[in-house]
């Protein structure tokens, strides 16, 4: 396998692994829809680009498969979340539980972010012209994301680091 390979293997592990955690974190604050919903739409945005990932892992000696999951584990686990998220609720803890879950999903997406430069740099380096034009609104898409975050952090911070139990 190539060394681009290998940074393909890489970047697909975290975009997939980023999916999951932004899964985890909407399932822990489905009474937050400020969190909720916008997660689960970066999550599935995640899952696109793995998925783009795993067309490029061929050209490159990289053989990429999709995760695989159980459909019964995974409902099990998401209804578990779920009903710790209804249970929980408002509860003063749970603004220190996302404010500790934004910033764990900041620190994925960022180094999701920096593998999208590297494999940018490469594709320049190889001239793969029909790779860089592909990943370009990828890698901005995970910028977004990481922006999103920094902002859902600068909206929560102050009600819950602030506010008096």
């Amino acid at each position: 396998m190539s060394r681009t390979g290998l940074l393909l293997k890489e970047l697909h592990a975290a975009e997939t692994e980023l999916a999951a955690a932004y899964h985890a974190v909407a399932e822990r604050h489905t009474a937050d829809h400020g969190t909720s919903y916008p997660c689960h739409t970066l999550a599935a945005q995640c899952e696109a680009h793995a998925e783009q990932i795993r067309g490029w892992g061929g050209r490159y000696g990289a053989a990429l498969h999709p995760p695989v999951h159980s459909d019964l584990l995974t409902a099990a686990r998401d209804a578990l979340r779920h009903e710790g998220s209804e249970l929980l609720g408002r509860r003063p803890g749970s603004g220190l539980l996302l404010l500790r879950d934004l910033r764990r999903l900041y620190v994925k997406a960022e180094a999701t972010y920096i593998n999208w430069i590297m494999l940018g740099q490469a594709a320049r380096a190889l001239r793969d012209q029909d790779l860089l034009t592909a990943l370009g609104p990828l890698q901005q898409q995970t910028r977004t994301q990481a922006t999103w975050i920094t902002t859902r952090i600068k909206e929560a911070a102050p009600q819950i680091l602030v506010a008096t139990d």
